[in-house]
């Protein structure tokens, strides 16, 4: 089985996110990807598990009354 890996831009596209993102995730060792000379690969299936690994299931709040 063979592996395809994308590029930034194709990763930027597949996350919905901009390309200075990425490298800001990259540049904390946020998102997981792989260094091939000056570029960044990612394998796509990781940045699926990396975008659920981050969902927030938290309950939303009730609107509250406001107090005068």
């Amino acid at each position: 089985m063979e592996k395809k890996f994308i590029t930034l831009s194709e990763a930027a596209g597949l996350l919905s996110l901009s390309k200075p993102t990425i490298n800001r995730f990259i540049a904390q060792k946020e998102i997981p990807n792989y260094k091939v000379g000056k570029r960044r690969l990612f394998d796509p299936e990781d940045l699926v598990a990396w975008v659920k690994s981050h969902r927030d299931d938290k309950p939303k709040a009730k609107n509250k009354k406001k107090r005068k």
